[in-house]
């Protein structure tokens, strides 16, 4: 690209991004509120313009204000969560969580995330650069909004924030219009701010919305200062088993969970997304994630899950947003729409005006605190093939955690403590090795005058070595046998530890020295990774690689050599992206192990003394 053309690329993409600005600060967009009840009127004009903002006469409690041109938001707080919700539907627009802090991004990221999502729409819908122009000025200000991300964690997803569908949603399957009233109408509210603390533990909040035929939807949500679990219920007053021919009606909730993060894997158990549903059988319960294939990426994609639902739910590597039933509830429902945004659902069998009832988990998955909700969600944390383990190793860093009051020192911690469990497999393996490399050493000249005699005969050079091997009492195999076992047996423990560092929302935001201020984020400087790269190539010397060989003679000298410099640098480039937490746990696990060899080869010199 010559300059002249480069140049025209960067005044036209910058012509592009202040008309864009321009007309933002000229023509803002309207207000989510407005584009609800502009969206609702275009939708349903029959079922709207029967929605009225007075209450029954006879409604208890008395509602907050008999008519409404705007949505109002409810705040509430607790010791725990900061949550928001509108009227327009009686559904929660923001839920923060008051012990997580927000991930910082730069705001380059986050305009990038959004342009991906937005760019794809545009795309799919038409309308080509004229839509993806309106579009960009919208985000504009949504950018601002992002650029001052809040203070806690926020569970309501940047797809809902984009399009205003928040959660929970009604769906009567027969009638989309009278869903889309139902989800978009103005509610009345009984309270506009609740707040929970030590000296009011419970409190609740009312919303209601009436149609004009009278039939009444109530949404009541309840809350407690102590836990994340939030009660919903929901009844239709007014309403006969006619108005739902279908039988039953959906409850829905997401788009999705959490403001956009960090790249993240999407495999389960290293930082999945996406919906996860726990069925119940007659033994044992099953959890069940959902996996597209390549033809379902770019479509709406509804799938049905029927069984004894135990709960449903949206979750990503730290959070979760769980829809708990407490009737009877035998089918769960995934939604997936063309952009890759997700919902759950339950279908609840019509059994007349109600209430129906149910629970909602918005919160961290903590082990202890998705205990409390006593229906199994801890299972969402997955720590894969050897969770038994996992888990117990996962109790003893909490243990460590409240005594050193940093979980940097806790994980030192606990790799000191499974040093020494396994002291006496590796203390057997680094001897053997040790030993068998002092046996090679006492006849390398008779070794190294074989490979010069017969080194144009490779056979017979084999033979020759396996006899010298006999002769002088020596097994090659057996510091495989007593090297590689003790590692293979340490190997379960091993990966369960990973996957606690890798999963445990306790190192998210968790500092340890210094510059390292998350132990759940990559190191920002590398200091850490190099560490350990430096460490293992310390550790290798110590075991003595690059040693006596066999039959391959100075090749494989000359190999072992090269990996000893490549593998520390090698590994340091794969660690140099995983969590510190993981990072600083096979550092001083290198550092213990050099320090046990160093030990060993002292030992062994005073006794050859």
């Amino acid at each position: 690209m010559g300059k002249k053309t480069l140049s025209a690329f960067l005044l036209s993409l910058l012509v592009i991004m202040g008309y864009n600005y321009f007309m933002a600060q000229k023509y803002p967009p309207p207000t989510q509120e407005a584009l609800l009840e502009q969206k609702a009127k275009i939708a349903s004009p029959p079922v709207s313009s029967h929605i009225s903002s007075q209450p029954q006469p006879e409604q208890q409690p008395t509602f907050v204000a008999k008519a409404q041109k705007r949505a109002k938001e409810v705040i509430v707080e607790t010791d725990l969560v900061k949550l928001v919700i509108t009227s327009s539907g009686a559904r929660i627009k923001s839920c923060q969580l008051k012990k997580y802090p927000e991930e910082r991004l730069k705001a380059a990221d986050i305009q990038k995330q959004i342009f991906q999502i937005e760019q794809a729409k545009a795309r799919t819908q038409g309308g080509g650069q004229k839509l993806l122009l309106r579009r960009q000025a919208k985000l504009t200000l949504l950018l601002a909004r992002l650029e001052e991300r809040p203070e806690f964690a926020e569970l309501v997803s940047l797809a809902a924030v984009l399009e205003a569908d928040f959660a929970p949603t009604i769906l009567l399957p027969d009638d989309k219009n009278v869903s889309l009233a139902l989800n978009t109408a103005l509610y009345q509210c009984s309270k506009e701010r609740l707040s929970l603390n030590e000296q009011q533990l419970e409190g609740r909040v009312e919303f209601l919305y009436t149609d004009s035929q009278g039939r009444r939807i109530k949404k009541a949500y309840s809350f407690s200062n102590s836990n994340y679990a939030i009660g919903l219920e929901i009844s239709f007053p007014g309403w006969q088993a006619g108005d739902l021919p279908a039988g039953h009606f959906l409850l829905y909730y997401g788009p999705d969970v959490g403001l956009p993060q960090q790249a993240q894997g999407r495999r389960r158990g290293s930082g999945y997304e996406g919906p996860v549903t726990y069925f119940l059988n007659a033994q044992q319960g099953w959890i069940k994630t959902e996996k597209y294939s390549p033809k379902e990426n770019s479509v709406f994609v509804r799938r049905e899950h029927p069984g004894s639902i135990a709960w449903t739910g949206l979750e990503n590597k730290y959070f979760l947003s769980a829809l708990i039933p407490t009737q009877s509830t035998e089918l769960a429902v995934i939604e997936k729409n063309e952009f890759g945004e997700q919902k759950v659902g339950l279908r609840v069998p019509w059994q007349g005006p109600g209430p129906y009832n149910f629970r909602l988990y918005l919160g961290p998955k903590k082990e202890q605190r998705l205990k409390e909700m006593g229906v199994t969600l801890e299972k969402v944390i997955d720590y894969g093939f050897f969770g038994a383990i996992a888990r117990f190793m996962y109790q003893i860093l909490v243990f460590f955690s409240r005594w050193t009051h940093n979980f940097g020192w806790a994980i030192v911690l606990l790799c000191l403590l499974t040093k020494i469990v396994f002291y006496p497999l590796t203390h057997r393996s680094f001897e053997s090795m040790q030993k068998m490399q002092q046996q090679m050493k006492s006849f390398q000249p008779e070794m190294q005058a074989l490979r010069e005699k017969l080194k144009d005969n490779p056979q017979k050079l084999n033979k020759e070595m396996m006899q010298l091997y006999r002769k002088r009492g020596v097994n090659p195999l057996s510091s495989c046998q007593s090297g590689c076992l003790p590692l293979v047996l340490q190997m379960p423990v091993f990966f369960a530890l990973y996957a606690v560092l890798y999963n445990c929302i306790e190192l998210r935001g968790a500092p340890f020295l210094g510059w390292i201020e998350d132990l759940s984020a990559k190191d920002p400087y590398y200091i850490l990774p190099i560490l350990m790269g430096i460490s293992m190539f310390i550790q290798q010397k110590l075991t003595g690689m690059g040693g006596a060989g066999g039959a391959g003679g100075a090749q494989q000298e000359q190999q072992a050599k090269m990996m000893a410099y490549l593998m520390p640098v090698f590994l340091t480039w794969i660690f140099a992206s995983l969590p510190s937490g993981v990072v600083l746990y096979w550092f001083t696990f290198n550092i213990l192990t050099a320090l046990q060899q160093l030990l060993i080869k002292k030992k062994q010199a005073v006794v050859s003394a």
